[in-house]
């Protein structure tokens, strides 16, 4: 008699397992039912937008403005389509600059920072900015483009990599310089050709 008791507990328990792995696998089944994300995609964003506008503020004062024709909003980013971001010192507009796409940054030690890629142009009144890729470090106040960079001044021409700025261009470093450069166009005083 006590051999055949432990059976239905046995019994009940493989029941048991049994039904979970079926539950777990109808759960795992329903969520690979469409194609599974891979650790490369964005995720999905929270809300669309088909324009776009947005500024920031310090203590009052205006540094920068974002407009977009679309937006995507995700946890921790907002992607923008065709951003033109307006950036702002003693109350007006040092540099104006356009691109394909721009992400805002909303959270963490990015926070409020932009980054703009494809055919990035800046333009300042003490010259206009060319590049792929620019980031616009807030805390810091610079613009940062990482690969190559032009800067036109004039008839003037600078080429280089690693570009540091303020927002009006007015200071510029960068490395591996290639120069095209007229006196008339160059305060020299205020370029630094070489690297930071």
């Amino acid at each position: 008699m006590n051999g055949g008791k432990p059976a239905p507990k046995r019994s009940g328990r493989a029941t048991a397992v049994a039904l979970f792995f079926w539950m777990l696998r109808f759960v795992c089944g329903c969520q690979n039912a469409e194609e599974p994300l891979t650790e490369t995609e964005a995720p999905t964003p929270t809300q669309k937008l088909d324009r776009f506008a947005t500024q920031h503020s310090e203590g009052g004062i205006l540094k920068w403005t974002l407009v977009g024709d679309a937006s995507t909003l995700h946890q921790e980013t907002v992607h923008v389509e065709n951003p033109t971001v307006e950036i702002f010192e003693n109350g007006e507009v040092a540099i104006t600059l356009t691109s394909k796409k721009g992400v805002q940054f909303l959270t963490g030690t990015d926070r409020d920072n932009l980054h703009l890629t494809g055919n990035v142009v800046g333009i300042s009144k003490d010259g206009t900015l060319l590049t792929e890729e620019l980031h616009w470090k807030n805390r810091a106040g610079i613009l940062y483009a990482p690969n190559e960079a032009t800067v036109v001044r004039g008839t003037s021409t600078w080429h280089g990599t690693g570009l540091r700025a303020n927002p009006t261009l007015e200071t510029i470093k960068m490395a591996n310089n290639r120069f095209q450069l007229y006196p008339r166009d160059e305060k020299t005083h205020e370029t630094h050709p070489h690297s930071p």
